[in-house]
């Protein structure tokens, strides 16, 4: 992508900020028009700084900026939205920073990308809305599967492709297998958790209104949606152990 060098304006995630210099700070964003970009916000850590709310992590504002390769000039930034619910709870912001660490990780910078800003800013909203975290963390990982090109099967057997007696689920090949093809290294479920597996992986989170997926199979869910992120993505998340340490309390 070319960098343009004049003043631009563009609505942006707050996806991280570090200290730079006495009274600066860095600031990574994601853009809906310019992808990942690292601003330098100048006096933003002084007190009567105007700039200061919108430039906090997990942020949704309006930058204007000047795109350079490298660091950019931030010139203001107004907030469009606090995420306040999700601040006031730990374990949604744990979630919250998952998603947001997804990006940082695996986005290049300035390589914008409609479909990210559109399902991490969703997510977000579903998490500050109310919506059962369980669910949105599910969607999320399906995301990620599907973004670092590990898409799982779950329109048939992973192993012979038949469509019926769908017995179970392989974490070895990467989705569904028959009642022929189980082994004893494969996870058996039952039908119903076999159908909320599928529309985890069927739907976006648009779509998170119609995904049903019982309470005492969500736990199970998880931990499967987990280990293929961590077995097929290879990205360390940071902010797994801080999810997982919540989940004990």
């Amino acid at each position: 992508m070319t960098i343009k060098k004049e003043e631009v304006v563009s609505l942006g995630i707050v996806l991280k900020t570090h200290p730079y210099k006495e009274s600066d700070s860095l600031v990574t964003v994601y853009f809906k028009d310019y992808g990942k970009m690292t601003l330098i916000a100048r006096g933003v850590k002084k007190l009567k700084s105007k700039n200061a709310s919108a430039c906090q992590s997990l942020t949704l504002s309006e930058f204007t900026f000047i795109p350079r390769n490298g660091l950019s000039t931030m010139i203001k930034a107004s907030s469009v939205d606090f995420y306040r619910y999700i601040k006031e709870n730990l374990e949604l912001e744990a979630y919250a920073s998952y998603f947001m660490e997804f990006v940082l990780k695996n986005e290049e910078d300035n390589q914008p990308d409609l479909e990210i800003f559109d399902t991490l800013k969703k997510s977000l909203d579903a998490l500050n809305h109310g919506y059962p975290y369980p669910l949105v963390y599910l969607l999320y990982n399906a995301f990620i599967l599907k973004r670092c090109g590990m898409t799982l099967q779950v329109d048939g057997c992973v192993r012979c492709l038949r469509q019926d007696h769908i017995a179970g689920i392989s974490l070895e090949d990467g989705g569904f297998v028959c009642h022929d093809c189980l082994s004893l290294h494969d996870k058996q479920l039952d039908k119903v958790t076999l159908k909320a597996f599928r529309h985890i992986n069927k739907l976006t989170i648009d779509s998170i209104d119609q995904l049903k997926v019982p309470d005492e199979s969500i736990d199970l869910l998880m931990e499967i949606m987990d280990y293929y992120v961590d077995e097929m993505t290879g990205i360390l998340f940071k902010t797994k152990k801080m999810i997982q340490s919540l989940s004990k309390i």
